[in-house]
């Protein structure tokens, strides 16, 4: 039971996180996405720099990088299955 209410914690915390992006992301400046993605990065990593060590972040990014044909196979089909009007 915990771990389902962990999942949708983290689900409910993305989804206001895509919320707020939105905010400041302009259709016509494809660089406020790369802001928004460059301020949150910077504030995960300072997050973690004042809780764990280096190495410790080091191995975190190092896994999410591994992450990411995962992540991208995930959103390609979450597009994919987007109904557009």
């Amino acid at each position: 039971m915990e771990e389902s209410l962990n999942i949708k914690d983290m689900t409910e915390f993305q989804q206001e996180l895509y919320a707020l992006t939105t905010k400041y992301m302009r259709r016509d400046q494809p660089s406020s996405l790369y802001m928004c993605c460059g301020v949150m990065l910077k504030t995960v990593v300072q997050m973690y720099v004042s809780v764990i060590s280096e190495e410790t972040i080091e191995k975190i990014l190092l896994e999410a990088v591994k992450s990411i044909p995962m992540l991208k196979e995930n959103m390609d089909k979450s597009f994919a299955e987007t109904t557009y009007h």
